[in-house]
Parts: C-alpha cells; structure tokens; sequence
C-alpha cells in the first residue's frame, strides 16, 4: 500500500470504530431486549399471582373471580388481559379482552409458570404467563388454567426506538471518535513532518544535522540519519582528497608527455606527435570528468550563494597576465544560490570564465537571477562566438574549433558534466555582443 501513514491510519481509525460501534449497538439492543423481557415476565408473573389470589370457590362450588386492583385489567385495548379456562368450559376472559380467547398449551405441571410469546390470528403478539392452580377441597376440586397476557406492541415500539435513538447517538459517537483519530495522527505524525523538513534543510545547507528534539519513539531514526550523513561526509571527505592527491599525480605525468610530443614534432614526427597529444587530452579529460562525478557521486545537494563566488574569481581573474584591458561586467541577485557546494561552483565557473576570458576581446558578462519558477547564471563574452550548428561540437569533449588557441577543448565538456550530475541544464547562445553565452539554468526548489 503506498498511500500516506496518515491515511493508513486514518483508515484503521474508521475500521476498527466501525467495528466497534457495530458491536456495541447489537450487544447494547441484546441487553436493552433482555432486561425489558426481564421486566415484562417478573410483572406478569406478579399480576398472575395477585390473579390467583382473586380467585376462590364458593359454597356452591363456583369460581369467583375479584377485580384486580390494576385498572388497565378492566379497560378496553389497553393491552394488559387475563383469561381463566376450568376444565372444558369457555374461558372467562377479562373486562379488557376484545376478541376471542387465546389458545395456549397447558403446563405439564400444576404450579409451575410457563412463559409464551403468541400470535394471534389476527396478527396480534402477546407475551404470557400461566399456571394451573388447584382449587376446593374433596369432591369440589378444580383445576383453573390462569394466564396473564400482555401485548408486545408497545414493547416492540419501545424496542425499535430505543433501536434507532442508539443508531443516531453511536453515529454520532462515531463521527466525534473519527475526528478525535483524525487529529490524534495528525498530532502523532508531527515529528516526521519535522524530519522531513529538517531533511529538506540539510539538502540546502551544508554540513548540517537533524535536531534532537524529537519524541523518543522517533530519536532512532533521527540518530541514524545522522550518521548517515556523517558517513556521508566523512566519505566525500576521503573522495576529495584522493581525488587531489590523483590530480596532482598526474599533472606532471601529462606535462611531461606533452613536452615529448613538442620534442616530436620538433624533430618531424608530427603525426606521431599529434597522435600522442589526442591520447593526453582524453586522458586528461577522463580524469577531469571521473574526479567531477566521484565528488558528486559522494555528496548530498546543497545551495551555495552564488554572488560572493563570481566577485572572488572576478578579481583573480582580472590580475592575470593579457585581462588588464578586459572589463567586468557582474550582475548577480545577492539572494541567488545553486546547486553546487563552494568547491564545485568555484570549479564550474572558473572554467566558464576562464574559456570567456580566452576569447573575449573588451569584456566578460555574468548574469544571474530567478525568473519564475528556475534560476539561471550566464557567462558571455563579446568574441567571435559560435555558429550556432557548431554548439554541440564545441560541447563535445577535446573538441577545439580554433587549434591554434591554447588549451585542451576540455572546459565545456567538464561544466556540461558538472552541470548534469547536479540537476541543471547547460546550453550555449549567442549573446548580444556577438560572442559566446553560456547559461546554465535550474529549477529553483520550493522549499528553499
């Protein structure tokens, strides 16, 4: 399942309510069902007692029935009714009976009260109570079949109510447990919605941790994402230094070689010798290119502010040997960053100004904003440019369009791979001057 933990259990919430509540309203209806079952069988059972205690035999050996003292025995349809059955005779049936009398099996035994629930042909239901009782003396002896009935009407309407009155408060209990859950996760969820956020920090800010700050249910995690990027740190650390200690381990190597391929040519083995330098510029471009990717292979992405970076290459450029004539043009938004550390930045533009540098012939252009939602930085120059069907040549690695410039051809091709492993898009233009643009664009990220 790859919805949200908080929709996860959002909906364990509502199951399980649910299921409870269900539960709930069918043991509650059982109970309430049972305890006025209850009710009605002790009530009828005494109304047969006080029944039989009105009940006596006469000199002449006749029933005589006295009233019982509740008046609903003597009130038409009011649901509460008796009947007395002697031998094979009619049944004598209460002043409230309206229709004939009911027809119940007599108990096995005499003294023992039999509850019933029965319906009659006319669709009525009633609920019970009977005994036989003996009454007179010798020869006068009688057997009397007394019942007690009461009519479930109103006991089934006060059940089906109580049925529905519960239906309506459990729903309601229900809506007010859902938004108790509803809450209660969102509450509960707080902290990682804390660690999200400190993550995302850490993406933009370099060398920073996640606080401690955090239930201790949730502190594991929070330590183990520490010491993941304090691995990770460590690890760009050994990376970067090896891959200095490489650089300079083949620096001297090439710088020899290349000497041996001009004493070559100085002799006349100039194929020999342009061979020879193709070799040394892509090796030199292959260890250029793998030290980029191992450094950014091994690192998180940061933002670097980008302003103070161009200022400080600006004015170490501007005091080499041939650019005391070039001026600097540099407009940059002070708020601006990218998605560089300081190290790469500095690496990525100081081959973007160094080729500007190289070709411009009064000045060098860098720009940097945002508009709307990516922010670019461009470096041109007012040289003689690119023919614009010679742009991705020129991004090609060891491809010089002008053998007799010095240099390797490696500049662009070394930025296009920085550019690219770190999420930006790197495209060359014609400026208004007529020379080269290089601008590098990324989207600018939400958070940040």
């Amino acid at each position: 399942m790859r919805s949200s933990l908080g929709l996860r259990l959002f909906l364990a919430a509502i199951i399980s309510t649910a299921v409870a509540l269900a539960a709930t309203a069918v043991v509650l209806n059982v109970l309430f069902r049972v305890y006025f079952e209850d009710r009605v069988q002790d009530e009828l059972e005494t109304y047969l007692l006080m029944l039989t205690g009105n009940i006596a035999v006469n000199a002449a050996g006749e029933i005589e029935i006295s009233p019982l003292s509740d008046p609903r025995f003597a009130q038409a349809l009011s649901g509460y009714y008796w009947q007395i059955s002697i031998d094979t005779d009619a049944p004598i049936l209460s002043p409230s009976f309206w229709a004939a009398p009911l027809v119940l099996p007599r108990p096995e035994q005499s003294g023992i009260v039999m509850f019933q629930d029965v319906t009659t042909g006319t669709g009525d239901a009633f609920t019970t109570a009977s005994w036989i009782v003996t009454l007179g003396e010798g020869d006068s002896t009688q057997q009397v079949f007394l019942t007690v009935a009461f009519d479930r009407a109103g006991l089934d309407v006060s059940i089906s109510g109580f049925t529905t009155n519960s239906a309506v408060w459990l729903a309601i209990l229900g809506l007010f447990l859902l938004a108790a859950s509803w809450l209660t996760a969102r509450v509960g969820l707080r902290p990682l919605e804390k660690v999200r956020a400190e993550v995302n920090r850490v993406t933009y800010v370099q060398d920073t941790r996640l606080s401690d700050d955090y239930p201790t249910e949730v502190r594991p995690l929070v330590s183990a994402v520490n010491e993941l990027l304090d691995r990770n740190a460590q690890s760009l650390a050994r990376v970067r230094t090896s891959a200095g200690n490489l650089a300079h381990g083949l620096k001297t190597p090439l710088t020899i070689m290349r000497g041996i391929s001009r004493d070559m040519d100085k002799v006349g083995q100039k194929a020999l010798a342009i061979d020879l330098n193709a070799e040394i510029d892509n090796m030199q471009h292959i260890v250029e290119r793998e030290l980029a990717r191992s450094r950014d292979s091994q690192q998180s992405r940061t933002y670097v502010a980008v302003a103070p970076i161009v200022a400080r290459l600006g004015k170490a450029l501007e005091r080499l040997p041939g650019a005391e004539h070039v001026r600097w043009v540099i407009d940059v938004q002070e708020s601006l960053t990218a998605p560089f550390d300081a190290f790469d930045l500095t690496e990525l533009l100081g081959n973007l100004l160094d080729n500007a540098l190289k070709w411009t012939t009064d000045v060098v252009v860098v720009r940097g904003g945002v508009i709307n939602d990516r922010a670019f930085l461009s470096v041109a120059d007012d040289g003689p440019g690119i023919p614009e069907g010679q742009h991705e040549t020129a991004m090609g690695r060891g491809k010089m369009l002008d053998p007799d410039r010095s240099g390797s051809g490696l500049g662009l091709a070394i930025v296009q791979d920085m550019a690219q492993s770190h999420g930006c898009e790197i495209v060359l233009e014609t400026a208004q001057s007529g020379g080269l643009d290089v601008k590098l664009s990324w989207i600018v990220p939400s958070a940040h």
